[in-house]
């Protein structure tokens, strides 16, 4: 193996190993220092490493370890504590608040009968490795979502929830997806600064014959998710260009 690939292995696995935060690495003199090797066999490391999107150059703070992104299918349902666990992370989710209201005229129009008795607006914090990487805003039906505790959905899937206790099994999703730049009181629970770019879920989830299940709007940091569309160009029309 080629000496500066070496280095880019051997740095590659002690950041790995200090944790999914992001943080400083040591100075091009300290790595020379430490492999005794030239700079420019610790320039030709680092530069792989940045290759890899493992690490990036901040102008004038230094170079950082950028730990790996979930990357998260956009055609996919899977739910966030699944997707977290086959990513290595450790997902949890904390319920902020979980509030009974009336329905307003266009949620009535849109959930239907599941608004005639108003709607649940359940807001949770979903984190990965403790870390705030998702705040989720749900809007529910209560007579879909019943006699519903905080404690019921502390660490758990909304969908997996529905489906097992009361027998509403979510089968379409429609989601849009756009940047959006936090306010003071999202940034809070997300720990980010106001104004962070972050992106924008908004969803609309439906069962089998197409009646509104949940709506949500969920801000999701852009440094911990990167979103991938996977299409078949096998379905595509014939004579069709991408």
């Amino acid at each position: 193996m080629i000496r500066y690939q070496d280095i880019a292995r051997s740095l590659e696995r002690g950041l790995a190993a200090g944790g999914d935060t992001s943080r400083a690495i040591p100075s091009e003199h300290e790595l020379c220092e430490r492999y005794g090797a030239s700079r420019t066999t610790i320039r030709a490391a680092l530069k792989q490493l940045q290759d890899q999107g493992l690490i990036e150059r901040r102008q004038g703070r230094g170079t950082f370890y950028r730990p790996r992104h979930i990357a998260k299918n956009l055609g996919s349902i899977v739910d966030f504590h699944t997707e977290a666990r086959m990513a290595g992370r450790v997902p949890t989710t904390r319920v902020i608040a979980l509030v009974a209201r009336p329905a307003a005229a266009e949620e009535a129009a849109l959930f239907g009968p599941a608004a005639a008795d108003g709607l649940v607006e359940l807001t949770r914090l979903r984190c990965l490795d403790d870390q705030p990487a998702v705040l989720q805003r749900s809007r529910v039906g209560l007579v879909t979502l019943g006699e519903t505790t905080a404690a019921d959905l502390e660490n758990a899937s909304l969908y997996r929830y529905l489906a097992e206790c009361r027998g509403v099994q979510v089968a379409t999703v429609e989601e849009t997806l756009e940047p959006w730049s936090v306010s003071a009181e999202e940034a809070e629970p997300l720990a980010i600064a106001p104004g962070t770019a972050v992106f924008r879920s908004q969803r609309v989830a439906r069962d089998a014959t197409g009646a509104v299940v949940e709506v949500s709007d969920n801000l999701i940091r852009g440094d911990i998710y990167r979103f991938t569309i996977h299409r078949d160009v096998t379905d595509s029309a014939p004579g069709a260009t991408v």
